[in-house]
């Protein structure tokens, strides 16, 4: 059985207009009424899901699962935060369940690594066990749509007005080199999957966990961490430099975290252009200090890291959740050393 997409399903709005297929989060999770677990295929394997937690996820607009715990679940349908009913009754039974779906993945989840993160049809997983770090197993499940989210569909949805719309074509158009900044679960990864899905080209995608839905001929290349000896990891920073020889139209950063930056700065600064990512940063304000630190993890100084900065982004994309709704609030232009002017739009 799999995981599949109703044609009659619609986003929280419910307006699309008719030439677009509604953007949804699909409900058609498969059941097995005689048993408590239910089984989807992911990548070619048959991973079993609790039903109980199938159920939560099936929940129309639903974009987050959060469970602390065997007491406490909260669910996000685009409204913010609300509380649920939990499906586990003790803290061993979600906690023997989490490490069961990090096993089936090919993820570690034990003592001696109780954090991982994992991918199951779509669904981000984000486990936390106790184990010294919490009182609680814990995890945080994002669920991303079964279809690529078009830029038409955010327009529908409140993200961004028309002029916006018409302004971020023109971008994708002149190749221009853009960042998709905002704080967690603004909405960088959904923009950034809108403006791929606007482009027929060669993009290398790199992302730390595979989240982005693409078609070809865009490939995605994923971050691997190390294995119990130490060893085998793949890191961001080396799979950038990899994509450079991979003869890409474009390059995609998922996020920018650590030394990747640099990586990638030097790749736009020898002209590689139209790359766009994403990066944690609550405002525009912001973005210089944020910029700088990530210049610091790629070993650069500050004054080196503004001169990169200017001479490789174009343009920022500022994203905040107003009142529940993920907005595109500010849209900036980089100048001369980390000035970033705000331009109207």
């Amino acid at each position: 059985m799999r995981l599949q997409r109703s044609p009659n399903a619609q986003s929280p709005a419910g307006r699309f207009p008719p030439n677009l297929p509604a953007l949804s989060f699909s409900t058609d999770f498969p059941f097995r009424n005689s048993h408590s677990l239910a089984s989807v295929h992911d990548l070619g394997m048959e991973i079993d899901l609790p039903e109980a937690l199938i159920k939560l996820l099936a929940r129309p607009g639903l974009t987050d699962l959060i469970l602390n715990g065997h007491l406490h679940t909260y669910i996000d349908v685009g409204q913010g935060l609300i509380r649920t009913s939990n499906p586990f009754e003790t803290q061993a039974e979600l906690a023997q369940t989490l490490i069961e779906l990090g096993f089936q993945t090919g993820a570690r989840v034990d003592i001696a690594k109780p954090i991982s993160d994992f991918v199951i049809a779509g669904l981000r997983f984000h486990v936390v066990l106790g184990h010294g770090v919490s009182n609680s197993p814990m995890v945080s499940i994002r669920k991303h749509p079964a279809t690529q989210v078009r830029l038409e569909h955010l327009l529908e949805v409140g993200m961004f007005t028309d002029r916006q719309l018409e302004s971020l074509k023109q971008m994708l158009l002149a190749r221009e080199n853009i960042v998709v900044a905002g704080a967690t679960s603004a909405g960088k990864t959904t923009l950034l999957g809108a403006l791929i899905a606007e482009l027929d080209e060669r993009i290398i995608c790199i992302e730390q966990i595979p989240e982005l839905v693409l078609t070809e001929p865009a490939i995605s290349l994923h971050e691997r961490p190390a294995n119990q000896e130490g060893l085998g990891a793949v890191s961001m920073q080396q799979l950038v430099i990899e994509a450079l020889r991979m003869r890409p139209d474009r390059i995609v950063v998922g996020e920018i975290r650590g030394s990747e930056f640099g990586v990638l700065l030097q790749a736009m600064n020898n002209g590689h252009r139209g790359t766009i990512t994403t990066l944690h940063c609550k405002s525009l304000a912001d973005l210089p200090n944020r910029l700088i630190l990530l210049g610091m993890l790629s070993g650069f100084d500050r004054e080196l890291t503004g001169q990169m900065v200017s001479q490789s982004f174009d343009v920022v994309l500022q994203l905040e959740r107003v009142s529940g709704v993920r907005k595109l609030t500010q849209i900036g232009r980089f100048g001369q050393g980390l000035k970033i002017s705000e331009v109207a739009a």
